[in-house]
């Protein structure tokens, strides 16, 4: 098995079943109680997968827990763009994959993760504490329209995720 994780500012909160009569506890933890905390959850639910979507394009991934997130005092020494300082609150998804070279090659393992998540688009009404000029998975400088590189510019870095391999482990 190889070990990849995937670090983000978006809320990709995994909340299982919302089809219960209110109020209700999520897996996540979070209670619902009306049509917004309703709403917040769905939201988190896409995002979520969205990005599950997004793994199992390039082959099957499997996982032993749910994202998790992490009240971050500090964004300092993090890949995540300049724009984002100070304290937010940040996702990680430990996923792993039988197969090598899935998502890179050896240089560089998680190439073709910074690609396929580069620019698609998210929800944003959630508990993320960022703020996201742009309401996409960004993974890299931004190029291409001049709207974009003009965002960017003004910003300073918007990558919102992140990506890393840990290398091939016994399971």
């Amino acid at each position: 098995m190889h070990e990849y994780r995937i670090h983000t500012l978006v809320d990709i909160t995994d909340n299982g079943n919302l089809k219960r009569q209110f109020p209700f506890k999520t897996p996540a933890g979070n209670e619902i109680h009306d049509k917004h905390t309703l709403a917040v959850a769905r939201d988190q639910n896409s995002n979520f997968a969205t990005m599950l979507q997004l793994l199992q394009m390039r082959g099957n991934i499997t996982w032993e827990q749910s994202p998790y997130k992490v009240e971050m005092p500090n964004l300092g020494n993090h890949a995540f763009g300049s724009y984002y300082e100070g304290a937010h609150t940040t996702w990680h998804f430990q996923f792993f994959t039988e197969q090598s070279g899935v998502y890179g090659e050896f240089i560089d393992p998680t190439e073709n993760l910074v690609d396929d998540f580069s620019l698609i688009p998210i929800m944003t009404e959630c508990s993320n504490t960022a703020h996201f000029p742009i309401q996409t998975f960004v993974t890299k400088e931004l190029q291409g329209t001049d709207r974009q590189k003009i965002i960017g510019a003004l910003a300073g870095g918007v990558i919102n995720t992140y990506f890393s391999y840990a290398g091939p482990i016994d399971k």
